[in-house]
C-alpha cells in the first residue's frame, strides 16, 4: 500500500508537522494518528481527533522516496546531486534542485517555475533543506 502523507508548518509555533492532511472550511490541518491524538473513540464509528492548523503555503506531499542517507524526500525539499546521473547528461554536480510535483509526477527543478525531469538515481541525491526554511539554497533565492 502506498504511504500517503503530508507535512506543513504549524501556524501556532512554526514547527513542521507530518501526517494526514485535512481541510475544513478553507483551513488546512495535519493529523498524525497516535493514542494521544485521538481523544475519543465511540462505538458509533466516530472518533474525535486532535489536528494542528498549518500554513497552506508550506504543505507538501511525501514522495515515498528516500535520499542516499535514508532521509524522506518531500515536495518542496532542496536536494544536491553528488555525481553525474547518466539519465541527465546535463545534470551538474553540486547544484541544488527543488523537488516539486508537475505533470503528474515528482520532478527535480532549478526553481519553482522550471520542472525538467522526474526523480531518479536517488543514491546521488541528498536533502540539504527545503524551499520554506532555506530558499537561499536555490539559484536566485532571496
Amino acid at each position: 500500500m502506498r504511504e500517503i502523507k503530508f507535512r506543513g508548518k504549524r501556524l501556532d509555533n512554526g514547527k513542521w508537522e507530518s501526517g494526514d492532511l485535512l481541510e475544513n472550511q478553507g483551513r488546512n490541518f495535519i493529523y498524525h494518528a497516535t493514542s494521544e491524538s485521538t481523544i475519543e473513540d465511540n462505538d458509533d464509528g466516530r472518533i474525535v481527533v486532535v489536528a494542528v492548523e498549518v500554513d497552506p503555503a508550506t504543505i507538501g506531499q511525501y514522495t515515498e522516496l528516500k535520499d542516499k542517507n535514508g532521509s524522506d524526500i518531500w515536495e518542496g525539499d532542496i536536494v544536491m546531486a553528488e555525481s553525474r546521473d547518466e539519465e541527465y547528461d546535463n545534470l551538474l554536480v553540486g547544484l541544488p534542485f527543488l523537488i516539486m510535483f508537475s505533470y503528474g509526477e515528482f520532478c527535480i527543478a532549478e526553481d519553482e517555475e522550471s520542472p525538467w525531469g522526474s526523480i531518479s538515481n536517488l543514491d546521488i541525491l541528498e536533502v540539504i533543506g527545503n524551499i520554506h526554511d532555506n530558499p537561499e539554497l536555490l539559484k536566485g533565492g532571496e
